[in-house]
């Protein structure tokens, strides 16, 4: 992972912690801002590289 997008999460990941969704637009525009990039995240639960693992017994 680049340093650029550890940062890019870094930032989304705290936003949406301090504050939510709001939180986590708001540290999309100022990444984008700072040329880092924007979090985008899936909410489609058939996706297969953001659907979670299926656990098994």
């Amino acid at each position: 992972m680049s340093l650029r997008e550890r940062l890019a999460r870094t930032l989304h990941a705290a936003g949406l912690r301090i504050a939510g969704e709001p939180g986590g637009r708001a540290a999309n525009v100022l990444t984008g801002l700072l040329g880092l990039g924007r979090i985008e995240l899936c909410t489609n639960p058939s996706c297969t590289d953001c659907a979670p693992a299926p656990t098994t017994r």
